[in-house]
């Protein structure tokens, strides 16, 4: 089913939806854009894709998991009022699906269950932008596609239906393309690689920040630290983001890394994304944002280093 609404309404519609839902949504806060709640449609960004990604509204850094009070523990199930998450782009709504397949937790789960995902069509992608290459799938509650003065929404969930119910059908329904990209991923078969010397260019201008674990949609992993409170008495259970990128990350008792080489880290990161998964869940891990690339401090492009090596292989 596809919806139809005009351009200058969707503020209106939002509007509606304010008033029974909390609206979280692309903001632009100085220099970084990112998701969170919006008190007026006019606040929503519409640029390019978000710096921060929507993952952060399921899984926000520092969430309470536990709380710890004279010797009782009790857990936290991060519910969340009824609301809508506005704004994200097809990459981001296949991390979320990709997130669902390896979250379990209520924390997570109450606040996905509690949400309706309004994708909106990427219509400015960067020279980093390498999303067709990825698998993509329609994964959304309802998707908002530009077309001359109006909007055509896809309808994919009964949830997203519930809140246009009262916009009119279209007469024929269209086929959403995808958005354009400018670079290519031309090969997700590089299990035979791994042993690659060409590996090591891109390590060695490794910094280990994790700046790419950090932005990456679909990187989830985590660690949970004990807070103490300022009364010395109670203390909290929160969970924290936690890169592979870091020696820490594989560090076990008696101090022993298992990853103890930047190359060895830097191949789980690229591997992982695009032969572990797959083989795990059958879809690559990486959605094609191009975020890692664009944040990168020293500029490494894995995956034009992969087509180098595709090229080689002929």
């Amino acid at each position: 089913m596809q919806k139809i609404i005009l351009k200058k309404d969707l503020n209106k519609l939002i509007s509606k939806w304010m008033k029974k839902y909390e609206v979280v949504a692309p903001v632009k806060d100085k220099k970084v854009s990112h998701f969170k709640k919006v008190n007026s449609p006019d606040e929503i960004y519409y640029g390019f894709l978000t710096d921060v990604t929507a993952k952060s509204h399921f899984m926000p850094e520092g969430e309470i998991l536990l709380n710890h009070k004279k010797g009782n523990v009790e857990e936290v199930e991060g519910k969340i009022p009824k609301t809508i998450l506005f704004g994200a782009r097809k990459c981001d709504l296949n991390a979320i699906s990709i997130i669902d397949k390896v979250m379990y937790d209520k924390n997570y789960w109450n606040k996905r269950d509690n949400t309706i995902i309004v994708g909106l069509f990427c219509d400015s992608p960067d020279k980093f932008c390498f999303c067709n290459s990825m698998e993509l799938i329609d994964f959304h509650d309802l998707f908002f596609y530009p077309k001359g003065k109006y909007y055509i929404i896809d309808v994919g969930s009964k949830k997203g239906e519930t809140i246009v119910r009262d916009l009119p059908e279209v007469t024929r329904e269209i086929k959403i393309p995808g958005p354009k990209n400018f670079k290519k991923l031309n090969t997700k078969n590089i299990e035979k690689t791994y042993r690659d010397k060409i590996w090591k260019n891109d390590s060695d201008k490794c910094l280990s920040c994790a700046a790419c674990t950090a932005y990456c949609p679909t990187c989830n992993c985590f660690d949970i630290n004990e807070v103490i409170n300022t009364d010395l008495k109670t203390l909290q259970s929160k969970r924290y983001h936690s890169s592979c990128m870091s020696k820490e990350y594989s560090k076990v008792a008696g101090d022993h890394v298992f990853r103890n080489s930047r190359i060895s880290r830097f191949k789980q990161f690229v591997f992982h994304k695009i032969d572990y998964f797959r083989k795990q869940h059958g879809r690559p891990m990486c959605v094609g944002c191009g975020r890692c690339l664009r944040v990168c401090p020293t500029k490494i492009d894995w995956v034009d280093t992969i087509n180098k090596m595709k090229t080689r292989m002929k």
